[in-house]
């Protein structure tokens, strides 16, 4: 069983990514003996999964379980890092509202936070 957790982001950019609200699945109970995968971004208007490739590129797709859309949450200076666990990379932005994954820096345009 998973429980949504709201995460809005201001989110732009080359690929189908818009201002929304996302939802953050994680599993509402865990086992010591079983550990859950990382959770999964999910868009609430599409039911998308945020998604991304070797390439750096940041997306929805249709959710799939996959390596690319799971992601590690973890506290950062000024918000929360995502970070792709497929790739390494996390989730970053810059001043003109594009989205991507990048090497983790820890800089403020990796930070995130719900609202």
């Amino acid at each position: 069983m998973f429980r949504p957790i709201g995460i809005r982001t201001a989110m732009a950019g080359t690929g189908a990514l818009a201002a929304t609200l996302l939802a953050i699945c994680v599993p509402s109970s865990a086992s010591a003996e079983v550990q859950a995968a990382p959770p999964a971004v999910k868009n609430v208007a599409t039911s998308f999964c945020l998604d991304s490739n070797a390439g750096k590129q940041v997306y929805t797709l249709g959710c799939n379980g996959g390596a690319y859309q799971q992601w590690i949450l973890s506290p950062g200076r000024f918000g929360t890092v995502l970070k792709d666990t497929a790739t390494g990379f996390c989730l970053d932005s810059n001043a003109n509202r594009q989205v991507y994954t990048l090497d983790c820096n820890g800089g403020s345009y990796q930070q995130w936070s719900g609202v």
